[in-house]
């Protein structure tokens, strides 16, 4: 009796100091994340659509045509495959790898990509650079391999400075 007493109550504080958390699988839909959400791995595939304003997810994998917006929180990895698109705009994200004409879209000003020794096709580096939305630094792994591509998206006034200045140049000629 009291070794099933102690087996169970083993358990019980095992589960508690380590949780295990299951893979989330989202297919379908349109799915957010907020402060004091927690997540192991989040795979996205078909038309899914997610958004994160905060919590903690330990590794993202977007698939198929899925897309990820990311404006808080912190995550450790990113993982995008078969042209799924990422919007980057805040938040504390660790390390990126993109594949199979995967896309990011990187919010951010004054961006500097630094190349490292990938191998085997893989272009490999490190991002750093502010976000539009808050000025806020980041600095994050990237990985990228075939057509994938990490977009750098200035903040609204360079379109419309861009905007006014052609405007300017077509009404010379």
């Amino acid at each position: 009796m009291k070794t099933k007493l102690f087996t169970i109550l083993a358990v019980v504080i095992s589960m508690r100091v380590c949780p295990v958390q299951a893979d989330t699988v989202w297919t379908s839909g349109h799915h957010e994340i907020y402060d004091g959400d927690s997540y192991g791995e989040i795979w996205m595939y078909n038309d899914a659509t997610a958004d994160m304003f905060g919590g903690d997810v330990l590794q993202l994998g977007t698939l198929d045509t899925s897309r990820f917006n990311m404006f808080g929180g912190t995550m450790d990895i990113l993982l995008g495959r078969y042209d799924s698109i990422s919007n980057i705009h805040g938040g504390d994200l660790n390390s990126a790898g993109l594949a199979e004409n995967a896309v990011m879209n990187l919010y951010a000003y004054d961006v500097v990509y630094h190349p490292t020794d990938g191998g085997d096709d893989w272009s490999t580096g490190w991002l750093e650079g502010k976000y539009c939305a808050n000025d806020e630094y980041f600095v994050f792994e990237i990985s990228t391999h075939d057509a994938s591509y990490v977009n750098i998206v200035p903040e609204p006034t360079t379109l419309i400075l861009f905007g006014i200045g052609t405007l300017l140049l077509r009404k010379k000629q």
